[in-house]
C-alpha cells in the first residue's frame, strides 16, 4: 500500500516538473529582459548611440511580457529620436502606445505622448502633434520625468512657431529653459533661451528680449558652438532694437554669419540693406535663390521689397509685395481655417459633452426615481414591520414586567431570610463571645491564682523572679478588672506596664522567661536538658507567650533570629517538615 502511494505522489511530482521548470525558466528570461533593458536606458543621455546599438542587438525573444516589450518599444523610439532618426510610422512604438497609455504610470505616458508627437511632428500634422504635446503636458503634475517634460515643451514650441504664434512659442521655451535650469543641463537650456529670444525679437519685445539676454549671460561658460549660435541671435537683435553702430560691429562677423544656414545669411542681407550696401544684398539674394537651400520665404519676400525699393526698381519691388501679401493672407488662411476647425472640433466636443450630459441627466432621474419608489416601498414594509414588532415587544414587556415583580418579592422573601439569619449569627457569635470571655476570665482568674500560691509556698524565691511574677500578677488583676467591668481605667495602667516592661526586649525576655520558669519548672528544665543557652530560652519562651515567627523576628530585631531558630530546632532534634516551630513550644508547654 506505501508503495503504491508513493509511486503516486512520484508521478504527481513529474507531472508538475515540467511546469514548475517553466516558470523557473520564465523568471530568469524576465530577470535578464529587465536587466537588459535597465543597461540601455542607463546609456541613453549620456551615449545614445551606444544604446540604440545595444536596443539592435538585444534578443527579442527576452520580451515575454506585454509590458517588457512596451518598454523595449519606448526605449527604441527614445534611441531613434536622440540619434536624429526622425521616423514617420508607429511600428515601433505602438506597443508602447497600447500598454503604457492604459496602464502606465504618468512618466511613462508623458514619454510615450512625446514620442507620438514626434512621429506626427515628422509626419507634418501638426495638430496631431500639439494634441499628443498637450495631453502629456496636462498630467505633467504627476511625472517626475522633469527632463522630457522640457523636451514636449521645445517640440510643442516648434509647432507654435510653425503657426507663427509667436507668443506661445517663447512662452514654452522659456518654461523649458526654467526647468533645465533647475536640472542643471545647461545645454538644453542655452538652446531654449536662444529659441525664446527669437520670439520676443520676432514679437518686437525689447524689455523681455534684454530679459532673456540677462539670463543667457548666467549660463557660462559657453563652447565655441554656443558663442556662434549667440552671436547670430545677436545679429537679430541688432537688426530689430539697434543702432547702426550695433549693426556695424556685428558686421563685422560677416564671414561667420555667412558660413551659417539660409535665415542667418538673409539676416546679413537685412543688415547690407539697413546700412545702404544693395548691391551686397542683391548679390545674397541671388545666392540664395540660386541654390537649393530652404529659407523662410516670407522673410526673403519682405527683404526683396526693401532692396529693390532702395534700389529704384519698383516693379521688381511690387511684383516682391504681393508675393509676400499672397503668402500673408495664405498662412493667415490656413491659420483662420485651423482655428475654424478647432472651434468645430471644440463645438463637437462640447455637442457630444452635452448629449452625453442629457443621457446621463436621463439616467440619473430615472435612477432617482427608483430609488424614491424603492424607498416608499421599502419605507411602507419598515413601517409595517415595526408595528407588528411593537406589538411584539409591548407583550414581550408586560411578561417581563410580571416576571421582573415576581423576581422582586422573590429577592425581598430571600433578603428577610438573610437577615433573619444574620441576626440568629450575630446572636450566636455574642453568645459564643460571652462564653470565651468567661473562658478567658477563668483562665486569668487560675493562672493569677497559681502565681500568687507559688509566691505564698516558695518563700526563698530569686528575688528577679519574685518581681517578675508580682508584675505578671498585676498585670493580671487590672486585665480581669478591665474585662470584668468593662472599664478603661483598669486597662490603662496595664497597657502603660505593657509598654514599659516589652520596650527593654533583653529584660523582658529575661523576665519571661524567670516567670516561666516559676509557674513551669518542666518547661524551662526541658530546654536546659537539651543545650538551650539562656538566650535561646528566652527566644523559645517568646512563642511560648503566642507570638508567631514574624512577630518574634519584628520584636527582637535581630536578622539572625533564622539561625537562632534553626539552631534550637538542632538541638531539639524537631523534624525538618515540622516548620512551626511556635506550635511544637506551645505543645510542649501544655504536656509539661
Amino acid at each position: 500500500m506505501n508503495t503504491e502511494i508513493s509511486s503516486k505522489a512520484i508521478r504527481r511530482l513529474m507531472n508538475l516538473f515540467p511546469v514548475v521548470l517553466s516558470f523557473l525558466l520564465l523568471s530568469c528570461s524576465a530577470r535578464e529582459a529587465t536587466r537588459a533593458l535597465d543597461k540601455a536606458e542607463s546609456m541613453m543621455e549620456s551615449h545614445p548611440d551606444s544604446s540604440l546599438m545595444f536596443l539592435g542587438m538585444m534578443d527579442k525573444s527576452l520580451l515575454d511580457s506585454e509590458s517588457a516589450r512596451a518598454r523595449y518599444a519606448l526605449l527604441m523610439s527614445m534611441a531613434l529620436d536622440k540619434n536624429y532618426v526622425d521616423t514617420t510610422k508607429f511600428d515601433v512604438l505602438q506597443p508602447a502606445l497600447d500598454y503604457y497609455l492604459k496602464k502606465g504610470s504618468p512618466d511613462e505616458k508623458l514619454r510615450t505622448y512625446y514620442h507620438q508627437g514626434r512621429i506626427f511632428q515628422n509626419q507634418k500634422d501638426y495638430d496631431k502633434a500639439m494634441n499628443s504635446f498637450l495631453k502629456g503636458i496636462d498630467i505633467s503634475s504627476e511625472c517626475k520625468d522633469s527632463l522630457t517634460l522640457a523636451r514636449t515643451l521645445v517640440a510643442q514650441g516648434y509647432l507654435y512657431f510653425e503657426f507663427y504664434d509667436f507668443e506661445n512659442y517663447t512662452n514654452s521655451n522659456l518654461r523649458a529653459a526654467d526647468i533645465c535650469r533647475c536640472l542643471s543641463h545647461k545645454n538644453y537650456e542655452f538652446l531654449s533661451l536662444l529659441n525664446a529670444l527669437n520670439g520676443a525679437v520676432v514679437l518686437d519685445n525689447k524689455i523681455r528680449a534684454d530679459s532673456i539676454m540677462n539670463l543667457i549671460d548666467l549660463v557660462q561658460p559657453l563652447t565655441e558652438g554656443q558663442n556662434r549660435l549667440l552671436l547670430e541671435r545677436k545679429l537679430s537683435y541688432a537688426l530689430k532694437f539697434g543702432s547702426r553702430k550695433d549693426l556695424e560691429t556685428m558686421m563685422a562677423y560677416k564671414d561667420r554669419f555667412l558660413e551659417s544656414d539660409a535665415n542667418c545669411i538673409l539676416d546679413v542681407i537685412s543688415a547690407y540693406n539697413k546700412l545702404g550696401n544693395d548691391q551686397r544684398s542683391i548679390m545674397l539674394l541671388d545666392y540664395l535663390n540660386n541654390k537649393n537651400i530652404d529659407y523662410d520665404t516670407l522673410k526673403y519676400k519682405s527683404i526683396c521689397v526693401s532692396v529693390y525699393k532702395n534700389m529704384g526698381k519698383y516693379k521688381e519691388a511690387l511684383s516682391a509685395y504681393e508675393d509676400f501679401s499672397h503668402r500673408v493672407d495664405l498662412l493667415n488662411s490656413i491659420k483662420f481655417n485651423q482655428k475654424i476647425h478647432s472651434i468645430n472640433e471644440k463645438y463637437e466636443i462640447e455637442f457630444e459633452a452635452q448629449k452625453d450630459a442629457r443621457r446621463k441627466g436621463k439616467l440619473i432621474w430615472g435612477c432617482v426615481w427608483g430609488i424614491v419608489i424603492l424607498t416608499m416601498g421599502i419605507s411602507i414594509l419598515i413601517v409595517s414591520i415595526r408595528s407588528n414588532k411593537m406589538q411584539k415587544d409591548l407583550a414581550i414587556q408586560r411578561a417581563r414586567s410580571i416576571e421582573l415583580e415576581n423576581n422582586k418579592l422573590k429577592s425581598e422573601r430571600e433578603k428577610l431570610s438573610l437577615e433573619y439569619k444574620n441576626l440568629q449569627l450575630e446572636k450566636e457569635k455574642k453568645e459564643l463571645e460571652a462564653e470565651n470571655l468567661s473562658n478567658r476570665v477563668e483562665r486569668l482568674e487560675e493562672e493569677s491564682y497559681s502565681l500568687k500560691r507559688l509566691i505564698a509556698e516558695k518563700k526563698e524565691l530569686p528575688f528577679e523572679v519574685e518581681k517578675a511574677i508580682k508584675v505578671r500578677i498585676e498585670m493580671l488583676n487590672s486585665l480581669l478588672a478591665g474585662y470584668i467591668t468593662d472599664n478603661e481605667k483598669y486597662e490603662k495602667p496595664y497597657e502603660i506596664w505593657v509598654k514599659e516592661l516589652t520596650e527593654n526586649t533583653e529584660e523582658f525576655m529575661n523576665s519571661n522567661r524567670l516567670s516561666f520558669q516559676a509557674s513551669h519548672p518542666r518547661f524551662i528544665q526541658y530546654f536546659e536538658e537539651h543545650g538551650l543557652t539562656v538566650d535561646e530560652i528566652n527566644y523559645v519562651c517568646l512563642y511560648a507567650v503566642g507570638l508567631r515567627g514574624k512577630e518574634v523576628g519584628n520584636y527582637m530585631k535581630k536578622r539572625s533570629h533564622v539561625n537562632t531558630s534553626s539552631a534550637i530546632r538542632k538541638k531539639l532534634g524537631i523534624d525538618k517538615h515540622e516548620t512551626n516551630i511556635g506550635i511544637y513550644v506551645r505543645r510542649l508547654l501544655k504536656n509539661l
